[in-house]
């Protein structure tokens, strides 16, 4: 038997937080709807239909030339319910699979259960159990559900074509509305048989789904720097004023540590480096502190339309000790960019008295971070 298989994709996906259509997001180096249409490219589905807005129609047309299966593009209506219409009327199939664009891990096997099911039944919906204890809301509180009897719904959901398609001309002259179409097909048919599912068939629908598939949206930056250790100056480190008998000679207050964050910042945003943007030519900057300069890198870095994913500095001191400092200088760094100090990691080595810092001479840090669009 055949199938055609219905796709709705006329929504924007606008909880992803996107700029674009969520379906067009790149996971693993294909598109989501890419993954999808391939998960139905199968020798027992005679077409493949999209239900799409006006804007992305030529999209998807192009996306469809990709694929050795007849795929067409319909455009959809002003409700998910009205796009699944439009669909149903280019369908000549026995049966339809109606299938959400933004799932696109779906299984053979899961596909492999639908049909059967319907095939069997008439109508599936595809299922899982609970995982989660349920409750229902009372007049006076709530009351425990016994979770066997309860499923958390996918799709597919497969269903005669000709009963599906008088299910929703019924449900428009009745205006009802469901959240999906086994909902509609149950009102004027009957019940819809289960069919079983698989938790690994999620939907893409707020940021967080996409979470580990995007690969654009990240930087990485790298800083280095290293100042003198003269007499007469304080020794300050990440916004820490530390005892010592020397401290670091600079323009600046010369915190060699914040100067190497900055300048990772600045280089993840491609935007050069301290030098640039606070040069030591400028008298605006003599004796600066560098805390309040790394609050100027941070606008930036947010203006840019970033925030700090983490970093990882390295300061290079033969003297003095810095470890029981470094706790106060990661907090300082993670309130300035107002992140977690969990993503802020200070470290602190010595040379083994081997080069400049090992001589004392002055000291040096490094610092490498990440940021996230």
């Amino acid at each position: 038997m055949k199938f055609d298989v219905i796709l709705p994709c006329g929504g924007t996906g606008s909880r992803t937080g996107l700029s674009y259509n969520k379906l067009f997001a790149d996971i693993g180096g294909v598109k989501v709807i890419e993954k999808t249409i391939a998960a139905f490219c199968r020798d027992d589905v005679k077409k493949i239909i999209i239900a799409s807005s006006k804007e992305d129609e030529n999209s998807f047309r192009q996306i469809a030339q990709n694929f050795d299966k007849e795929i067409i593009v319909v455009r959809g209506g002003d409700t998910r319910g009205r796009s699944v219409y439009n669909a149903l009327l280019a369908s000549d199939a026995d049966f339809v699979a109606i299938h959400d664009g933004a799932r696109p891990f779906v299984s053979k096997e899961v596909i492999d259960n639908a049909f059967s099911t319907a095939e069997k039944f008439g109508a599936a919906v595809t299922c899982v159990p609970s995982v989660d204890s349920l409750r229902i809301k009372t007049a006076k509180g709530s009351s425990a559900v016994e979770r066997s009897q309860y499923y958390c719904v996918q799709t597919p959901q497969v269903f005669n074509r000709t009963k599906m398609l008088r299910a929703y001309e019924l449900a428009a002259n009745d205006n009802y509305q469901a959240t999906d179409d086994a909902a509609i097909y149950e009102r004027y048919f009957g019940e819809v048989a289960i069919s079983e599912g698989d938790p690994s068939n999620k939907k893409i629908t707020t940021a967080s789904d996409l979470n580990g598939y995007i690969p654009h949206g990240f930087r990485v930056g790298s800083g280095w720097d290293t100042h003198a250790l003269v007499d007469g100056r304080k020794l300050i480190l990440g916004g820490v004023e530390i005892p010592h008998t020397k401290g670091l000679l600079g323009h600046s207050d010369a915190d060699v540590l914040t100067h190497a964050v900055m300048d990772s910042v600045l280089g993840a945003l491609g935007k050069r480096d301290i030098g640039k943007l606070f040069p030591d030519t400028d008298p605006a900057y003599k004796g600066a502190d560098s805390m309040k300069l790394l609050d100027k890198v941070v606008y930036i870095m947010k203006e840019e339309g970033y925030s700090l994913n983490n970093l990882s500095a390295v300061v290079m001191a033969q003297k003095p000790k810095l470890s029981p400092y470094i706790p106060t200088m990661a907090e300082n760094l993670a309130k300035a960019f107002g992140c977690e100090v969990s993503a802020v990691n200070v470290a602190a080595t010595t040379t083994e008295k081997l080069g400049m810092t090992g001589r004392e001479e002055g000291i040096s840090a490094f610092c490498y971070c990440s940021l996230k669009k």
